[in-house]
């Protein structure tokens, strides 16, 4: 997973950084920013299990409901 396709799929979702950290279990905000834009310059890579569960919700409508988390639709 690239930074741009997580900073595209968190905003699908309608969450802030902070959100979307409490989602997946990072420490804050600033480290899913980090993943969004610094991941190939500071070799912060995007934890492979963050990366699974971001495909699941972003496939999966029981995944979505059994987190809590909806997905904005396009347009």
């Amino acid at each position: 997973m690239t930074p741009a396709e997580l900073k595209s799929a968190r905003q699908a979702f309608g969450l802030s950084a902070e959100g979307f950290a409490r989602l997946v279990g990072a420490k804050s905000g600033r480290t899913v920013r980090r993943w969004e834009t610094e991941a190939e310059a500071s070799r912060l890579d995007i934890p492979g299990p963050v990366a699974v569960l971001v495909k699941a919700l972003l496939d999966s409508a029981a995944v979505r409901k059994h987190f809590g988390v909806t997905l904005r639709k396009a347009g």
